[in-house]
Parts: structure tokens; C-alpha cells; sequence
């Protein structure tokens, strides 16, 4: 079983991951700085983890106010690093900036546009995941520890 795997929520009671690049590059510049406490990890990218967030919307705009924003774990490396770190704060599930907003149910995206696929192996497969989308429906996407 993969302990650092996606898990699907619709919005309900989670917590925040807030991340922003440590060093800036061309493509991706250093976000101003700003007051929470960070921590940078193994992927040379910094987060804030806070355990108190009741839905995506809020967790989304904390970040957008300290300069930040939610994170894209794109890649079986930064999920893994994010998950570790994560682990020993709080064992909850912990929003992503990833969701189907706006495009048809089950079509989920991250915030930089690159496709989340229901196929993909960072979904939490032994939990049948995703497995909460329809119509009508806005599905956000967390992680769990």
C-alpha cells in the first residue's frame, strides 16, 4: 500500500499546505517574503503546514494573502517529500491546488494547467480513489497522513 498517495474529498473539514519556492529561477520566481513560519525540504521548495482549515476556499486565500499558494504535487517526488513532512505534524488530510472546478466532473487539473488524470499513480488506488464526482459537483483534492 502507498502511504503517500491523493486522496479525494469534496470540501470538507482539512487542513492547509502552503508552499513557495526557495530559490528563485527564470520560471519560477521567489515569492515575496512573508511572516508564517516555513520549512524548506528536500525538493528545495518551502511550505507552511497548518492544521485548521475547513474548506479548500479558505485554505486557497490564507495562502494567496502571505504571499504563497496552495501546493502542486505534481510529481511522486514532491508528494513524497510533502507527505513526510506532513506526517509528523498531523495525521489529516491536507489540501492540494488541484480540482475539477470548471471543467466536466472527474477532469481534475492542477493550478499550472497539467492534467491530473483519473489513472494517475498518485491517486490512492487501494481506496478506490477518486471517488466522489458529478455533476453539479466541485471536487478538490487533498492528501492524507
Amino acid at each position: 500500500m502507498h502511504s503517500s498517495s491523493l486522496y479525494f474529498f469534496l470540501l470538507v473539514g482539512i487542513s492547509a499546505v502552503f508552499a513557495a519556492p526557495a530559490e528563485e529561477t527564470a520560471a519560477q520566481p521567489k515569492c515575496p517574503p512573508s511572516s508564517i513560519e516555513t520549512h524548506l525540504l528536500s525538493n528545495g521548495k518551502k511550505y507552511f503546514f497548518h492544521a485548521d482549515w475547513s474548506n479548500f476556499d479558505k485554505a486557497k486565500n490564507f495562502c494567496q494573502r502571505n504571499n504563497g499558494r496552495l501546493p502542486i504535487l505534481d510529481t511522486r517526488e514532491d508528494l513524497d517529500v510533502v507527505h513526510a513532512k506532513a506526517g509528523k505534524i498531523s495525521g489529516v488530510a491536507w489540501w492540494v491546488d488541484a480540482s475539477d472546478e470548471g471543467r466536466e466532473p472527474g477532469q481534475y487539473r492542477w493550478a499550472n494547467g497539467k492534467e491530473l488524470p483519473l489513472n494517475s499513480s498518485l491517486w490512492f488506488k487501494q481506496a478506490k480513489q477518486p471517488n466522489s464526482f458529478g455533476p453539479g459537483k466541485r471536487s478538490c483534492v487533498t492528501f492524507s497522513t
